[in-house]
């Protein structure tokens, strides 16, 4: 609003009329301003923090898990055009993380855990990732110590056989020997009673 404004708005109404809306107006083009202001400074702030994240993954300093970490934070402010910034920005496209942080491991000392059946957004390994696994009854006993390094066909397949479980855990291994060793381990910590009767 212009002062030109201001004078037609006081010639046009009754007089405590227009001195009510005129200095409502100008109030709402104060708040404007300043609205502008964070605007600029939230977007600023914005670019610093995408500008950070970017060399810090670049130089190695943030590992994956800690930038899908990153992206989630940037994805919950809720800012438009926060998203492009970030692609454009760090480099790393958000959608490809999004389902990156799919396989990222969720559980205790870098394994994954999760319900079976495995519903189609929960992290599980990739597939080929050489991983022991144990898998749960309902009473959250393990029942079962196994190793693969394709979990979710390995899981159907047990559950074809009539192995009965809810719940599962895989630990990740080097390779097939660590995955022996680690196999050896668990049958040995947990005595689970479905390798027992297997191996009768």
């Amino acid at each position: 609003m212009t002062l030109q404004t201001d004078t037609a708005i006081k010639d046009a109404l009754p007089v405590d009329l227009a001195d009510s809306v005129s200095s409502t107006l100008q109030h709402i083009r104060l708040i404007q301003e300043k609205e502008a202001r964070l605007a600029e400074a939230r977007t600023t702030a914005l670019d610093q923090l995408l500008h950070r994240i970017g060399s810090d993954w670049r130089t190695g300093r943030l590992t994956l898990p800690q930038l899908c970490l990153a992206l989630d934070e940037v994805r919950g402010l809720r800012m438009s055009g926060r998203l492009g910034a970030w692609d454009k920005v760090v480099g790393v496209p958000w959608r490809r993380l999004v389902q990156v942080a799919k396989q990222l491991p969720n559980g205790p000392e870098g394994s994954w855990v999760g319900e079976y059946p495995i519903p189609a957004d929960a992290p599980r390994p990739i597939y080929g990732t050489p991983v022991v696994y144990v898998l749960f009854d309902e009473v959250n006993e393990p029942c079962y110590v196994g190793s693969t390094e394709k979990l979710s066909p390995r899981l159907t397949a047990h559950e074809k056989s009539g192995k009965r479980f809810v719940r599962w855990q895989a630990h990740p291994c080097e390779d097939r020997e660590h995955a022996y060793r680690l196999e050896d381990r668990l049958l040995k910590q947990h005595l689970p009673r479905m390798n027992r009767k297997a191996s009768r």
